[in-house]
């Protein structure tokens, strides 16, 4: 359960950013997840569970603390992406994918291939279709699982693409209009969002209505959004992709500095709070929003802030680092204490 977001400020500079919705601790001293930020130099050997490769780009992100698998990241052309639950997405096996003469990837690993390896959405698109996702279910102890999944990238052109392995194994691309959530399929959410079309930033006239010589009757408020009166604003993927497409659509015109606040004002309003999603009645955990975080792709730089506390952290995308390095992300409420 997440959701990502693009926008743009009134000079062109992109700001994309995303929810991190998990049933799994991220942060916590027991994170059965462990993350922090991840940065991966050019020319760096990337350690691959099928086949490594070197990095052509320095790459930064938010990702696991148990190998180079990234969430989340940017790299140094201003490329970012990440990955999503995508429960129609499909495998292939290593002969049927040599069958179609695609080249095996893995979906845990493939955030971290493409921005180590493609500087824009437009390479992306002219070579990702060379390549499917090979079925390696993934080992941890007794559990085998395999990760399904898709994927948005966008790079600082404000060109963003979505990727769906639903073709077995093999990718279908969408063009973005600047929101992802998860299932059903990205076709699906595009055809569903033309049932708001009618909703709006701009409140209601407050004029009678008048249906005939016995009726007439005026709104019962006027209020502030009531343009976006049947907003949908319940946590599924479908309501979650509509509420922020359309709220950040209306945003007004900002300026680069407002960028990162902006783009949190509207990841606000999809963040799922703990304790209201859970698999079942008993469940210990419940599916929530473990962090989000903003990119400037202009800056190369990432904010992120974690369900444990209140306090940003931020790292910008360094070059010329000699090896690859992971910074814990701090989880605080410290506040600055005026006088």
């Amino acid at each position: 359960m997440c959701t990502s977001i693009s926008l743009t400020a009134d000079n062109g500079q992109v700001f994309w950013g995303r929810t991190m919705d998990l049933n799994v601790g991220v942060f916590e001293d027991d994170a059965g997840l462990p993350a922090s930020i991840v940065n991966i130099p050019q020319g760096a050997t990337i350690t691959s569970n099928l086949h490594s490769w070197t990095s052509k780009y320095d790459v930064m992100g938010i990702g696991s603390t148990k190998n180079l698998n990234i969430f989340d990241g940017v790299n140094s052309a201003g490329l970012a992406g990440d990955l999503q639950v995508l429960l129609e997405s499909t495998h292939a096996t290593a002969e049927q994918l040599q069958e179609r003469h695609l080249k095996p990837l893995l979906g845990e690993e493939f955030v971290t291939f493409v921005l180590s390896n493609f500087q824009s959405v437009a390479e992306i698109r002219e070579h990702i279709q060379e390549y499917g996702l090979l079925y390696h279910p993934y080992r941890h102890g007794y559990i085998r699982s395999q990760f399904s999944g898709h994927y948005l990238f966008i790079d600082e052109t404000n060109d963003s693409v979505v990727i769906e392995p639903t073709d077995q194994g093999a990718f279908r691309l969408y063009d973005s209009v600047g929101v992802m959530t998860n299932s059903p399929e990205y076709y699906w959410h595009i055809t569903n969002l033309r049932n708001y079309i009618n909703l709006s930033n701009i409140n209601p006239h407050k004029n009678k209505k008048v249906y005939n010589d016995r009726l007439a009757l005026a709104p019962i408020a006027t209020g502030t959004g009531y343009g976006m009166l049947g907003l949908p604003g319940d946590y599924t993927s479908p309501s979650r992709f509509v509420r922020a497409a359309l709220i950040a659509d209306s945003l007004g015109d900002f300026k680069p500095e407002a960028g990162i606040n902006q783009l949190f004002s509207v990841l606000k309003s999809v963040t799922v709070p703990q304790g209201v999603q859970r698999g079942y009645k008993s469940s210990p955990v419940s599916d929530h929003t473990r962090y989000w975080v903003g990119y400037d792709l202009t800056e190369r730089r990432l904010y992120v802030q974690t369900c444990l506390g209140l306090a940003f952290n931020t790292s910008k995308l360094k070059s010329h680092r000699s090896q690859i390095t992971r910074t814990k992300i701090q989880v605080s409420n410290q506040a600055i204490e005026l006088d």
